[in-house]
């Protein structure tokens, strides 16, 4: 096999081969039982995009964030913020506000959301009251990429960063059947397609994504099971070329693929950030983006996200599950009821007529269009920032069915999307989103010693290197920004900058020689 003779000609003896595709024309390397530092996972991957046979190769690091940004990263969970008091007993005001209440009658003795297949990549589920029938959770369809084995149940382990029962309270805002849709007294959990079904597929015991690998594993499950809608309420900083490319053949497959923007970071997080998800920014019951919520042109549209109730499952000290119904924060509920809005859309017009109209590659195009024309626009609403507004369920589904499907997903035209980046530039400029485009080029430019014309070409070489060290590095991401921001002083700042990018040896042999100019 080919892949085997690379991985020999660079000297990556004994790493297994894993094929992702069924040709094997795109593979996974994966090395024996043993720690690849930093350095030597891109000397590898240097030496492995020398060869001719190569069309791209990149490094799938699984990584601990620094303990320095324990803090960060939790708050980067949605946590930590007071509740609105307007939601305490609003328990459904989430869908009265994304106009779910008014869709239901819409669909006559027909149940909303019937039968549409929602995969849901997230930290596996447990069962809860509030999720209703347990034969809506497809646990047969599901798997667990983070142990790899066949039961997506959540070890509801709550170590440093771990975030358990994310999933199913993600999945009680998807299709929860109690609350609203039945009557119920309150607290409750309504979810927004109360008789879809969910595919649960555990990828991570986080929010936040230190790997990509479980999360491309997860997408390609979905498209494989030909699911309608893949919820993603997870991100990451680092973009992750194969996981982009799972979601292509997802969309491809007919998928409404939709990511959560993120939190606490300013920037739009990836998978979220790729031109073929949907990216979901949040809002609260005042009708007000919520304050920790991620921005930018690539957020697509806007959904409750803030104070939302959801279902909670806890572990005591005893082993026994308590279960309990509270709200939570972040774009992880928005991108949740955004995507318990796709099911409805497919249940109403039926799988068939989508297919039939525009063809399964067309169907996340035509939804993210109507989504977007027929959503509700607050006064005051910053539209560069937040997407056109916020989603409105009913508008919707009583929208006409466009004649063909839209040539492109709906961006800001003024601002290319990271998916469309060929070097590698766009992702490093996706850090900075409050710096302007010429003064972080000119920054770069000064940092690898080049001319902004060739910068590109340098970029192309060692940006997803330069772009690694500076998520992983909080401080060294700080300094380059205000580096951006005070252009007079970048050159004089060079030396310092690459002693940070230097400092601790985990660089690539080939990144060290060219930012020491050898």
């Amino acid at each position: 096999m080919l892949a085997r003779q690379l991985a020999r000609r660079v000297r990556l003896t004994g790493w297994r081969v894993e094929a992702v595709v069924d040709d094997a024309t795109e593979v996974e390397l994966v090395p024996p039982a043993r720690r690849v530092t930093p350095a030597s996972g891109w000397d590898a991957t240097y030496a492995l995009r020398g060869q001719p046979e190569v069309v791209h190769a990149e490094p799938m690091f699984r990584y601990l964030v620094p303990e320095n940004a324990q803090q960060p990263v939790r708050k980067a969970s949605g946590g930590g913020r007071p509740h609105d008091p307007a939601t305490d007993q609003e328990y459904d005001w989430s869908l009265r506000k994304a106009n779910v209440l008014a869709a239901w009658p819409l669909f006559g003795s027909r149940p909303p959301g019937g039968g549409v297949e929602v995969a849901h990549p997230d930290t596996g589920y447990t069962w809860h009251p509030e999720l209703g029938d347990q034969s809506r959770i497809l646990v047969s369809r599901g798997y667990d990429y983070e142990d790899d084995d066949a039961d997506p149940v959540d070890d509801m382990d709550d170590g440093f960063l771990d975030n358990p029962g994310h999933g199913t309270g993600t999945g009680s805002v998807i299709l929860s059947g109690v609350g609203a849709a039945d009557g119920g007294a309150g607290p409750y959990v309504s979810g927004v397609a109360p008789h879809a079904l969910l595919i649960p597929l555990r990828t991570t015991e986080s929010v936040i994504l230190f790997s990509m690998r479980g999360l491309r594993q997860a997408v390609d499950h979905a498209a494989t099971g030909a699911a309608a809608v893949v919820s993603i309420s997870l991100g990451g900083l680092l973009p992750g070329f194969g996981t982009r490319r799972a979601i292509q053949r997802a969309v491809d497959g007919g998928a409404i693929v939709l990511a959560a923007a993120g939190n606490e970071v300013g920037f739009v997080v990836f998978p979220a950030a790729f031109d073929e998800v949907v990216a979901v920014a949040a809002s609260n019951i005042r009708d007000e983006p919520w304050s920790g919520s991620s921005h930018g042109s690539a957020v697509d549209i806007t959904a409750p996200g803030e104070s939302v109730w959801r279902a909670v499952t806890e572990r005591g000290s005893d082993g026994r599950m308590t279960f309990r119904v509270e709200r939570g924060h972040g774009t992880s509920f928005a991108v949740a009821c955004a995507a318990g809005i796709a099911a409805l859309w497919i249940s109403y017009h039926g799988w068939p007529t989508l297919t039939r109209e525009y063809g399964k590659g067309n169907i996340a195009r035509v939804f993210t269009q109507l989504l977007q024309a027929t959503c509700r626009t607050p006064a005051d609403w910053n539209t560069r920032e937040f997407g056109p507004g916020i989603v409105d369920a009913k508008a919707l589904l009583a929208a006409r069915l466009p004649d063909a499907a839209p040539a492109r997903k709906l961006r800001d035209p003024r601002r290319p999307a990271v998916a469309a980046d060929a070097t590698g530039l766009d992702t490093l400029l996706h850090l900075f989103p409050d710096v302007p485009r010429t003064q972080i080029e000119t920054a770069l430019a000064s940092l690898f010693k080049v001319s902004v014309s060739d910068l590109p070409r340098v970029v192309q070489e060692y940006g997803d290197e330069v772009t690694f060290r500076l998520v992983m590095y909080p401080g060294l991401l700080g300094a380059f920004g205000r580096t951006a921001r005070r252009l007079p002083t970048a050159r004089s700042n060079r030396a310092s900058l690459v002693r940070r990018l230097l400092h601790d040896g985990g660089v690539s042999r080939r990144l060290r020689r060219h930012l020491n100019g050898r």
